[in-house]
């Protein structure tokens, strides 16, 4: 099973899990990091590193909320301090879509890249215009 941390900016990332249990259960391995006004870069990142080493790195997915935001490159730097026998996977514009897929599709013997190359195409496939779709419908 896949373990994944959702880093945002404010509680966002608390949300996000908060939402994906009600569809989907608690029978995963998330946890959260939230950024706050209150928290400076280097409590961030000391709260951050801790999160990833409270268990094995092995296959741990970080899914940020911004590209070039603080939590994505605080998550950045850390990614590459380790040495190179310890990794996690970094990804950045986290949505709800995406977060489902890659639990739902953990349990799967497919690759982790596999997996996450699948859940980041659902969560583009998630982002739609309704108001094109329904113009001549309605």
């Amino acid at each position: 099973m896949v373990r994944i941390i959702i880093a945002t900016h404010g509680e966002l990332a608390k949300s996000l899990i908060e939402t994906a249990e009600l569809i989907i259960g608690t029978n995963h391995q998330m946890s959260y990091f939230c950024m706050t006004k209150s928290k400076s870069g280097e409590v961030g990142k000391k709260e951050l590193t801790e999160l990833i080493y409270s268990d094995t790195l092995t296959d741990l997915v970080i899914f940020t909320d911004v590209y070039g935001g603080s939590v994505n490159n605080i998550c950045s730097e850390i990614l590459l301090s380790l040495p190179e026998n310890e990794t996690f996977h970094l990804v950045s514009g986290v949505n709800l879509p995406m977060i489902l897929t890659t639990i739902m599709t953990s349990y799967n013997e497919d690759s982790l890249e596999a997996i996450l190359t699948e859940s980041i195409k659902e969560g583009r496939n998630g982002i739609k215009y309704i108001n094109e779709l329904v113009k001549g419908v309605v």
